[in-house]
């Protein structure tokens, strides 16, 4: 250190000496040279799930460090974050990213702010056993679409209400557990209510307009998330349960098509035993990242996210980017999906 000190006496004083334009760039170089580093800024989020192995890749980290922030991520539901907002114990961040938009109560409770172009997209989906989804497709349930397959939610619902057993519909899975379908909490969880929501639209053929309106649809969809019992919280800890069981008892869940990239990325031998079955139609969603009022540096964290190329490119692999499917219903507004969650819960 006293050397560099040193060093830097002789520079300056042979360029005071010099007194030329050069050597003033040379001072500025220099100077620059022997800065001491910054210390990164320290920023606490609280995220949906479904994100955590993206905001945990190597290359995210190092281009929110390379803008001077350490990050550190906490999860969970997205529904419970909103929950938390109502009875007042969110926990403080610096940042919230659940998986929905719109959540103005959880931006006045946060006295937060958000900014445009700042969020994430993927579609809610199916993942199953690659040998199951197959035999579905055999069966005429669910049709090849490419690499991948594809299925209307209302043969699903179908399927699912039917009362079959898996050994009647598939040869690869001779189990005499009833068709269903896995599903994190939809009470929680933004995913399952969401596809909850897409199961309850199929049924009303859109008319959830009125509590009523909700009310029965939830009677009619909770045969699906009943007889599950308890499920987990969040659809990343749901996804990593399913996938870690090899889709034994339940061979398919819902999901983010974005999880399945994820599988993809990481672990792409182990995700060709599975199948992503996108639904036509699907909801889309759009991840908001919402800063809390003392959050650091909150317009250069914005940036990193929604302007850096190299996070850009990774959000793009985690299947964050893609397009919304072209067959799509529209998200519904927090309140909607809040209200058909309450009901859920009330009946199970």
């Amino acid at each position: 250190m006293l050397i560099g000190i040193f060093l830097l006496f002789i520079a300056i004083a042979g360029i005071v000496i010099g007194r030329d334009g050069e050597n003033k760039q040379k001072l500025d170089a220099l100077v620059d040279s022997v800065k001491p580093a910054g210390e990164p800024v320290e920023v606490s989020l609280l995220v949906g799930s479904e994100k955590r192995d993206f905001l945990g890749d190597a290359r995210v980290i190092e281009a929110f460090r390379d803008a001077g922030f350490a990050i550190s991520v906490h999860t969970m539901g997205s529904l419970e974050m909103a929950e938390r907002v109502r009875d007042g114990s969110l926990p403080l961040h610096d940042f919230y990213f659940p998986a929905s938009s719109g959540n103005e109560e959880l931006i006045g409770f946060v006295d937060g702010s958000v900014s445009q172009q700042a969020y994430l997209q993927s579609n809610i989906a199916i993942v199953a056993r690659r040998d199951v989804a197959e035999d579905l497709a055999a069966q005429g349930f669910v049709e090849r679409a490419e690499q991948n397959f594809q299925a209307e939610p209302a043969t699903l619902l179908q399927l699912f209400t039917s009362g079959q057993r898996w050994r009647e519909v598939t040869q690869s899975y001779q189990s005499p557990l009833a068709v269903g379908v896995q599903t994190s909490d939809p009470t929680r969880s933004f995913s399952s209510s969401q596809f909850a929501y897409l199961m309850a639209h199929t049924l009303s053929d859109g008319n959830l307009d009125t509590p009523a309106a909700i009310a029965e649809a939830a009677g009619q969809v909770q045969s699906i998330f009943q007889s599950q019992g308890l499920t987990e919280g969040s659809s990343g800890d749901s996804f990593n349960q399913f996938i870690a069981s090899n889709g034994q008892g339940i061979p398919m869940t819902v999901a983010y098509d974005s999880q399945f990239f994820a599988l993809a990325l990481r672990q792409p031998e182990r995700a060709q035993e599975f199948a992503l079955i996108n639904l036509v139609p699907t909801v889309n969603i759009e991840h908001e990242l919402i800063a809390h009022e003392s959050a650091p540096q909150a317009e250069e964290f914005f940036e990193v996210l929604k302007g850096n190329r190299q996070v850009q490119q990774t959000l793009a692999e985690y299947g964050f980017a893609a397009p919304p499917l072209q067959s799509i219903v529209p998200a519904p507004p927090l309140e909607k999906t809040t209200a058909l969650a309450e009901e859920l819960e009330r009946l199970m």
